[in-house]
């Protein structure tokens, strides 16, 4: 990899960043313009002193995070935020993601995280919406336990993570945009499937929009290039320190009087596996689970959509549709709930990629050949020709289009943007299952630590819920008249040709029973008093939704319980 630029995300947003030392925070009091104390430490100065007790130590600046200490913030709570990196993209500390891939081996654990300030906030492509009532009400389909709450647990948060990500008004009805119409849609009254809404994020980089606050705030502490290597945990579950280490081999301990494990699915669970493992514990691992579960989104081209009738330009594939504060809006395609629970098929949504009339193209080349030939004609006869003017040749040019020509004149050449057939490229929910996990490999980083190993394994079921999905959307487009469906030829593709959103969850998942999971519905792990996981790797399901609203929605909702729990 480049020491230069960090990894980029196909399709997403990203931007280009440089090598350089993190720059020291300097705090200077007020009153005196004197050195006090620094907000924002970097952790490779040797002198810099980890002597006070924390309330709150949590690893990890992504959004979770830094949503955590945001959240947290005016409590009086001293907290100090664990981050791997620093403030920029850096080669050598992001090889510590560097680990191998197994089963379908299509995703990157390398390039689909950033570990740096702002955590992989900094590549992401901002598609925002929360999770369905569905994936709350029921378990998912591989027999795994579901959600130990119901989603109007999630309301609230997901209304106040809107600020965090920039998203406006907590609106994802169809009526958001006073713009849209029954005209943009297509099957709008379909009883088989729905038009959905995704608000779109900036997208927030959550480093840079916060970091100021950081700089100002009293009582959260930043600890740059702090790498957290193991957890100190009592034999009756109570979290006391976390170890660190630089790259540069500068060690320190931080204790804290609660630990949060932020650092996203697959570190979350690198950390617990490997502190388990050193210490002989089993803390949130009595049922076999600490690490499985791994899901992401597939996503590919499930089928080409051939339409009866040329349609013009519909919300799907517009790029101009907006809330009223101005925040752009997506549209897409899913089976509705009652078809989901009836068929019994995973939660999936279909993007319409729109592939213009090629004979339509041809008309439209052809009529303009047609009308140059016969304006160099018209100059030529007026003595304004250019020489080079063969009229031979532009009169034999306007014989052989005359008949566009004329379909022109008589406004049958469509030169607007109608299109005949649509890709739907699906991002499908994947059932969590023992067979796709995180494991510890023989490999040890740069800090002697562990890598983390990936064993990706979706499933025959997996598979054959995205086709049946398209299959029913085929059959509505048919029963209406718009159109007949192409299924994509993947069936010999491995996993049919599948790749991945880089969305991971699910490896800690949370349950009720310890049998069933590894941390509780607060998010604290099964078996300790004090030890709690922020992110997406808690999610029991994963739905169809892009992971980072409900990430944050997850994360003020734990930060509720932590200020209740301390009566804050």
């Amino acid at each position: 990899m480049s020491s230069t630029s960090k990894p980029r995300k196909k399709g997403g947003y990203h931007r280009t960043a440089f090598t350089r030392p993190t720059p020291k925070a300097r705090i200077l009091s007020k009153e005196t313009g004197r050195e006090s104390k620094q907000l924002i430490v970097d952790g490779r100065e040797t002198t810099a002193s980890t002597a006070e007790i924390y309330d709150l130590v949590i690893i990890g600046t992504g959004p979770a995070g830094i949503t955590l200490a945001q959240e947290l913030e005016n409590t009086g709570l001293k907290v100090a935020l664990l981050e791997s990196g620093g403030l920029e993209f850096d080669a050598a500390t992001q090889a510590l993601y560097d680990g191998p891939v197994t089963a379908l081996d299509v995703t990157d654990l390398t390039a689909a995280r950033l570990r740096q300030f702002g955590g992989t906030s900094n590549h992401w492509g901002g598609h925002c919406l929360p999770l369905d009532e569905i994936d709350f009400e029921r378990p998912p389909l591989s027999g795994m336990s579901g959600w130990p709450f119901e989603r109007s647990a999630l309301e609230g948060p997901y209304e106040r993570a809107h600020a965090y990500c920039d998203l406006g008004a907590y609106d994802y009805s169809l009526s958001a945009s006073a713009e849209l119409t029954e005209d943009d849609l297509l099957l709008y009254e379909s009883p088989v499937l729905e038009t959905s809404v995704i608000r779109q994020s900036p997208p927030t980089l959550f480093g840079e929009k916060y970091r100021k606050a950081f700089e100002d705030s009293p009582d959260i502490q930043v600890w740059l290039w702090t790498n957290a290597t193991e957890i100190d945990i009592s034999e009756d579950g109570i979290a006391r320190s976390v170890k660190t280490r630089t790259l540069e081999g500068t060690e320190r301990t931080f204790r804290g009087r609660q630990v949060i494990l932020a650092g996203g699915a697959v570190e979350n669970a690198r950390l617990l596996l490997n502190n388990n493992q050193r210490s002989g514990q089993a803390f949130g691992n009595a049922g076999d689970l600490l690490g499985k579960c791994y899901m992401d989104h597939a996503t590919g081209g499930a089928a080409f959509l051939w339409l009866e009738t040329p349609v013009t330009s519909r919300a799907y594939w517009q790029h101009d549709h907006q809330d009223g504060g101005g925040i752009p809006l997506h549209y897409v395609w899913r089976l509705r709930d009652e078809v989901l629970q009836r068929e019994g098929l995973a939660n999936t949504q279909f993007f319409l990629i729109p592939f213009p009339e090629e004979e339509k193209r041809q008309r439209i080349n052809d009529a303009n050949r047609g009308w140059r030939s016969l304006k160099n004609i018209a100059k030529w006869s007026l003595g304004r020709g250019s020489n080079n003017i063969v009229l031979s040749d532009e009169y034999c040019n306007f014989i052989q289009n005359a008949d566009a020509i004329a379909l022109d004149v008589g406004g049958f050449v469509d030169r607007g943007d109608s299109v005949t057939r649509l890709l739907l490229r699906y991002e499908a929910e994947l059932q969590p299952t023992r067979d796709s996990y995180v494991f510890l490999s023989d490999q040890k980083d740069a800090l002697g630590q562990p890598r983390a190993g990936l064993h990706w394994s979706p499933t025959e079921v997996d598979r054959d819920s995205i086709v049946r999905s398209a299959t029913l959307i085929g059959k509505a487009a048919g029963a209406t008249g718009l159109g007949r469906l192409e299924m994509e030829d993947h069936f010999d593709a491995r996993y049919w040709d599948a790749n991945t959103a880089w969305h991971q969850i699910g490896t800690t998942r949370m349950s009720s029973s310890e049998n069933q999971g590894v941390v509780d519905a607060d998010c604290r792990v099964h078996g300790t008093a004090n030890l709690y996981v922020a992110g997406g790797s808690v999610m029991p399901s994963g739905g169809r939704a892009n992971p980072t609203l409900t990430i944050v929605a997850l994360a003020i909702r734990l930060a509720d319980h932590i200020k209740s729990e301390l009566s804050l």
